[in-house]
């Protein structure tokens, strides 16, 4: 009789183990997972923040700083 409660106590051991192993892979993955969409939304908000700089520059001011810094005069 002892023999099956020591065995049975051996097996739920191991599955706790075994399921603690899991839970914490499952953990690690989903914190990966969560920074690098944390990390992919920085990228697109600096590219919509460049883009919009970019898109609101007009011509005419375009033409305004290339004619201030290069002038034929000097």
């Amino acid at each position: 009789m002892k023999k099956y409660l020591f065995v049975a106590v051996a097996v739920i051991i191991a599955g706790v183990y075994f399921f603690g192993v899991r839970i914490g892979r499952m953990k690690c993955a989903t914190n990966v997972l969560h920074a690098q969409s944390n990390e992919m939304i920085n990228i697109v908000n600096m590219k919509r923040n460049t883009d919009e700089v970019v898109f609101n520059t007009g011509v005419g001011d375009i033409r305004r700083i290339l004619h201030t810094k290069y002038t034929i005069a000097e």
